[in-house]
């Protein structure tokens, strides 16, 4: 059943588009697409970030059984702190990505909506008598983003002096039960708060007060797009870790010992296999690509395209995908019938 943003009710949230995002109704846009795409990258951008999930996990063994679940180190985090990691079947292949933060008595889980229900039977499944309970949140919290180059500004004005000291996903508590977390969410400087669901429209209020500017979903997925960061559902997908995404350094701990998956994935890494390497793009023309959408090569298949935008501000659609890691030269690389061309903008 489809649910309404819990920031529709505050009065700057009016946006000029809506859409259904993880089965939540939510702004697409509040601007213009090139005049919200310049206020997010000259200003400080508020973004709803309703398409993500809440786990929380409580008990004794909380962290020891988390740390053999997941890709990277559990047991080490210190409470203020969290990290990136990834959750695979015994095969090595991706099931889900996550945010961990440490608290003094749970863990947090920030998850993507889309995969709340593969998230909860996994963690399921692999419970037994461990002294552990996970807990769905999500329906209690709002969530909301902040990026910019006034995104420090923003924090002070919430009482956080030391946002540029944070390591990501390092977080604290403030005032009214929220929680503030660094996170460069689309690769520029960014933090999200945790706030109470009823109090989600005052929050909203709050940041728009001191400078953010509301920003919609379609504004996000370009930013991202457009800093190379994968998202579940597109561009990660069932491969095997190491992804090939540039994200194995810091999701993938190599000293932990073992995890579920963990033999498949030091296999590959210790031989060097890559099958395909993630890729920035962009094409004149991605009009009726359906994604994901093969790349081609003198007839020959090279790859796929998994996101694709148009950019309001150049013109052109910005992408990413994967390439074989056996192709060599990006010249003549096309797309779509008639055949557009792709070129690749990094790799």
């Amino acid at each position: 059943m489809m649910v309404v943003s819990p920031f529709s009710e505050a009065r700057t949230y009016q946006p000029r588009e809506m859409l259904e995002v993880r089965g939540v109704r939510m702004a697409a846009l509040f601007l213009a697409p090139p005049d919200e795409y310049r206020a997010a990258r000259s200003g400080t951008a508020l973004f709803d970030r309703s398409d993500r999930g809440l786990v929380v996990l409580t008990g004794r063994d909380r962290q020891a059984w988390l740390h053999n679940l997941v890709t990277n180190a559990v047991t080490t985090l210190a409470v203020g702190t969290g990290n990136y990691a990834f959750a695979v079947s015994a095969k090595g292949r991706i099931l889900f990505d996550l945010n961990i933060l440490c608290l003094p008595d749970t863990l947090w889980l920030d998850i993507d909506h889309l995969i709340m229900a593969v998230a909860a039977a996994h963690f399921d499944r692999h419970l037994f008598v461990e002294d552990v309970r996970i807990e769905n949140t999500s329906g209690e919290y709002a969530r909301l983003g902040c990026t910019g180059r006034g995104v420090a500004d923003v924090a002070r004005g919430l009482g956080v002096n030391g946002f540029a000291a944070l390591p990501p996903l390092g977080h604290l508590s403030l005032e009214e039960g929220a929680r503030f977390v660094r996170h460069d969410f689309v690769g520029q400087p960014g933090f999200e708060l945790f706030v109470s669901r009823g109090q989600a429209a005052h929050w909203w209020e709050r940041l728009t007060g001191l400078g953010a500017r509301p920003a919609g979903y379609r504004t996000l997925d370009l930013l991202r797009i457009e800093a190379g960061i994968p998202w579940l559902g597109s561009d990660l997908t069932e491969q095997v870790l190491p992804p090939e995404t540039g994200l194995g350094e810091r999701a993938v701990s190599t000293h932990k010992g073992c995890y579920l998956g963990q033999e498949v994935i030091e296999r590959m890494r210790t031989r060097g296999v890559v099958a395909r390497r993630l890729v920035q793009l962009r094409t004149e023309d991605g009009r009726a690509l359906d994604l994901p959408a093969p790349l081609f090569r003198d007839g020959v298949e090279l790859g796929r395209i998994t996101s694709l935008a148009p950019h309001p501000v150049k013109g052109h659609w910005v992408g990413m995908g994967y390439l074989k890691s056996s192709v060599s030269g990006y010249a003549q690389i096309t797309a779509g019938d008639p055949p557009r061309a792709v070129t690749i903008t990094s790799a």
